[in-house]
């Protein structure tokens, strides 16, 4: 993985085609997490196990809308 890191022309850096797949999904992931995290802290208890269930299926359905 190392070897994979080159120096950029003054851009940053630039990895090899398999890491910069990875860092990209890395980063969807963590943007879909924190958007259900914010979701999911405004509400506080949930009454039943279900409620959850299906406020976390409607914020990944508008998520996925936006």
């Amino acid at each position: 993985m190392v070897g994979s890191l080159v120096q950029g022309s003054g851009q940053g850096f630039t990895f090899a085609p398999e890491v910069g797949r990875l860092i990209y999904t890395t980063n969807v992931i963590e943007s879909v997490n924190a958007r259900l995290r914010k979701i999911l802290k405004t509400r506080g208890l949930f009454p039943s196990e279900e409620a959850a269930t299906m406020l976390i299926w409607l914020a990944l359905r508008n998520i996925a809308a936006a």
